[in-house]
């Protein structure tokens, strides 16, 4: 137990006992000729295959549509519909005729609103002007029998500067009571008064 923990699926940013049992997601893979596209903004696309920390050549939009040379590794060899030839990180690339992949649920996880589409960047649903909950809205409860409260908002006034002019009576500082230094020249005081 004192050598690190070198292998395994364990993730420490997951709740209490939601590592158990944690399936390993399969990397997609994509065949020579397959025709894929970009998943986000700014897909990185490298003219050669990239060696560290490299600086992509060209960021290609969402949805620029590729097709498949080769796969190496975490890369894809691509062509675009330009005719350049360039590497691609897998994971920034999808085939669009691939059916969506159902989410899969915990009994411990809660729903949230609004709930979490598959999409990126999917728009929210469109607000009612009349104020009523989209379609497919979580009912609120209402207690029917509670009175309205309506409450008047008081009027806007401007303060007047002598309202917070009040004085203050002055305040006698007190005294601090004697630090060390002042404890030593009274003792000296003392030892040097002769004694009678």
């Amino acid at each position: 137990m004192n050598s690190p923990i070198t292998s395994g699926d364990f993730d420490p940013l997951r709740p209490p006992g939601g590592n158990l049992g944690t399936p390993t997601a399969a990397a997609p893979t994509f065949s020579a000729g397959q025709f894929v596209r970009a998943t986000m903004d700014s897909t990185a696309f490298f003219k050669n295959r990239p060696k560290g920390d490299a600086d992509a050549d060209k960021l290609l939009p969402r949805g620029t549509s590729m097709k498949v040379v080769s796969t190496s590794g975490s890369y894809i060899k691509v062509e675009l519909d330009s005719g350049e030839v360039g590497f691609v990180p897998t994971v920034m690339v999808e085939d669009p005729n691939a059916a969506p992949k159902l989410a899969t649920t915990n009994p411990g996880e809660f729903q949230v609103y609004p709930p979490l589409s598959t999409g990126v960047g999917e728009p929210l649903p469109v607000i009612d002007p009349a104020g009523l909950p989209p379609e497919g809205a979580i009912p609120t409860v209402i207690d029917p029998d509670a009175p309205v409260i309506q409450t008047p908002v008081p009027p806007a006034t401007t303060p007047s500067p002598d309202q917070f002019a009040t004085p203050v009576p002055p305040v006698e500082p007190k005294p601090l009571p004697p630090n060390g230094e002042e404890l030593d020249a009274m003792k000296k005081a003392q030892e040097a008064k002769p004694k009678e």
